[in-house]
Order: C-alpha cells, then structure tokens, then sequence
C-alpha cells in the first residue's frame, strides 16, 4: 500500500528514504513544493523589480550553504529543501530591512530552527518562522506593512496544487480559518477581514502553517492546531504591528508549532483511552 505524502517525507528525512516503495521521495516533494512557490515568487519578482533578485540570491545563497556546510560535518549527500524556505523567507522578509539583517535572520533560523536537530524533518519549528520571529524580536523598528491581495492571489495556484497531491492538510486550512473567525469576534477586533486575508497572511497559511513537518500530524490534531494558530494570530494582532502582518504571521505559527508535538500526544492518548473503554 502506498504511504501518504506526510508518512512517506518523515520516513524519508529521518533516513528510511532507501526503504519506501512509494512514489512520494524527496525528489517529487521539493518539485512540487518549488512548483507551488514559484507563482508567488514570479510576481514578487515582476512587481518589485530587478533589485529585488538581490534578496532572492541572498537567501537562497544563505539556506543553501548552511545546508551544505551541515551535511559535510555529518558526512550526508546535500539537499535541496533549504531552496523553498529561502524561497519562503525571501517573499515574506519586510521590504525595508537590510541584506545584512536578512542574512542574520535565516542564518539562525535555518541553524537553529532546523539543522541543529538534524535537519529537515527532525526539527519541530519551520526554520522560516524562527527565521521571521528572530528579526522582529532583534529589530522591532522594521515596518511592519503586510504585502497586498497580488501575493494572495499568486498563493491560491499553489494551494491547489499542494491540497490535490496531499502534502498539506485541508484540515489545517480549515482550522485557522475557523480560529480567525471565532477570535475575531470574540475579541471584537477592530480589524476589518479585508485587512486580515492579506497576502502575508494567505501565503503564510498555505506555505508555513500547513508544513507537515511542524503542524500537528493526526487528523483531530491538525484542527485544533490551525484553530490555535488562526485564534494566536488574531490575539498577537491586540499587541502590535498592521493587521494580517508578519508579526501576526510570525508569533502565531511558532506557538503553535511548538505545541502541536503536545497537542497530537493528546489526540493519541485519548484514542487509546477512548479504545480501551469501548473493548473493556
């Protein structure tokens, strides 16, 4: 039987990849995942013009060579996952801040984020997201704007692409959608909804909070951990920065990676739980 795309990309980064007989390995996964990106990243392209190319190289010149330099120590055949997180970071790093500060950033988001637990797919924290919370702690004076409805709209090609092949949960989607819903009025936040679906927000959704390496893996879990990222993102937005920004963006998505290890031991426990009174 065939693994699912989620099974199948754990087993394959945790070392088993010789071992699948699926048509999921590392290869297809970072295709479709580079397909999924590049719409957004060609109208980021297009829209800010040739200066822009120079972020782009940046990070992707940073993930890469962190990546490489790692898997040398370790005696591993470099990949190329660090392309899309580059890829990610590169679209959603304020426009204003500096190459050197961007630099910084994904150097201790990939490092500490990611390759210090050794690697894609044993980490728990999407290295973007460290990535994003690590320059908005160390330089709150960026300008926080979030990008416009283009980036939204350049998202949803990719969405579809990644919700159709299986490798990001519709669950999770579901479960911010509600959280962002149920907190915002709640809260009666003075943010209109054209202000919190953003592009920054959309984006970030599809591409950093649907990661099946840091999101919740079971099927009850993925609910309620897109429900606390959506409800954190509206709760984050009462303390700072523009409504649907990445501080929202940021702050929501590594809580709730960091309890969504918890949060599907819970699910398990209950199951077992649930199991052994149904059979006695």
């Amino acid at each position: 039987m065939s693994q699912s795309p989620h099974r199948a990309a754990a087993a394959m980064l945790s070392g088993h990849a010789p071992l699948l007989h699926s048509a999921w390995d590392s290869r297809r996964i970072n295709l479709l995942s580079l397909l999924a990106i590049l719409p957004p990243l060609a109208a980021a392209v297009y829209l800010r013009g040739a200066e822009y190319c120079w972020v782009v190289g940046l990070a992707v010149t940073v993930a890469l060579g962190w990546q490489t330099l790692f898997a040398l120590v370790r005696r591993a055949v470099p990949g190329w996952e660090g392309l899309i997180s580059a890829l990610a970071f590169a679209l959603l790093v304020p426009e204003q801040t500096a190459l050197w500060q961007q630099a910084l950033a994904l150097s201790f988001g990939v490092v500490m984020g990611e390759q210090v637990f050794g690697g894609r797919g044993w980490s728990f924290v999407n290295p973007v997201v460290v990535a994003l919370a690590f320059l908005l702690f160390s330089f709150p004076s960026l300008e926080l704007q979030p990008s416009g409805v283009w980036l939204a709209a350049a998202s949803l090609p990719g969405a579809l692409l990644l919700l159709v092949s299986g490798l990001i949960s519709w669950r999770v989607l579901a479960g911010i959608i509600v959280g962002l819903v149920a907190f915002e009025l709640m809260l009666d936040s003075a943010s209109e909804w054209q202000e919190l679906i953003t592009g920054t927000m959309v984006f970030g959704m599809v591409f950093l909070a649907c990661d099946p390496f840091s999101a919740a893996a079971s099927n009850s879990g993925r609910w309620i951990y897109g429900f606390l990222t959506g409800a954190l993102a509206i709760v984050f937005g009462q303390g700072g920065g523009e409504p649907g920004s990445v501080y929202q963006l940021a702050f929501a998505l590594l809580v709730g990676s960091v309890f969504a290890p918890l949060i599907d031991r819970a699910v398990v426990a209950l199951n077992i739980r649930r199991r052994r009174l149904r059979d006695g």
